[in-house]
């Protein structure tokens, strides 16, 4: 494999079953060990802090804050450690390049984010999950990977829910 040209892959990773089942299918499908370099992008939603407590309205919330903090960087340290741990075990993690990055929510949609990364890094491949939204909810609602697949500029490899 030394005379195989390298390539970027991100594989964008929430903790949902859908981030897991993309990872599984580049895994399965698309994986070059010792070549491919491999971001996992999280974006972290943002925290919905409040300004005045409940119980004291004159007062700050700071214990509720520090609540919902600490309980979303536990989150995402859990993350990290599962995939880091993937990584290492696939033989994916290259010294210096690849791995783990949890990104702050800059805006208020995460595809956008999703974009700028993948420019970046200059990515030859994005691979991601999908919720199955309805035409109706993705239209409305919008959805990540429509917006990834239309923005990105590279390949996108959108995986599917898995038929039940």
């Amino acid at each position: 494999m030394a005379d195989m040209e390298s390539r970027t892959i991100v594989i964008t990773v929430d903790g949902s079953e859908h981030s897991q089942r993309a990872f599984n299918w580049y895994v399965k499908h698309l994986m070059r060990p010792g070549v491919d370099i491999v971001y996992l992008i999280h974006i972290a939603d943002q925290v919905s802090l409040p300004v005045v407590s409940a119980e004291s309205p004159l007062s700050f919330p700071k214990d509720v804050w520090v609540e919902k903090l600490t309980t979303r960087a536990k989150k995402i340290e859990e993350l990290r450690d599962h995939y880091e741990s993937k990584l290492q075990q696939l033989k994916l993690r290259t010294s210096g390049k690849g791995g783990f990055i949890s990104e702050e929510a800059t805006s208020g949609f995460p595809g956008q984010q999703v974009c700028e990364f993948v420019q970046k890094k200059n990515a030859d491949i994005v691979v991601m999950g999908n919720r199955g939204l309805g035409k109706i909810k993705r239209t409305f609602l919008g959805s990540v990977s429509d917006y990834v697949l239309r923005n990105s500029g590279v390949a996108v490899m959108i995986v599917p829910p898995t038929a039940e």
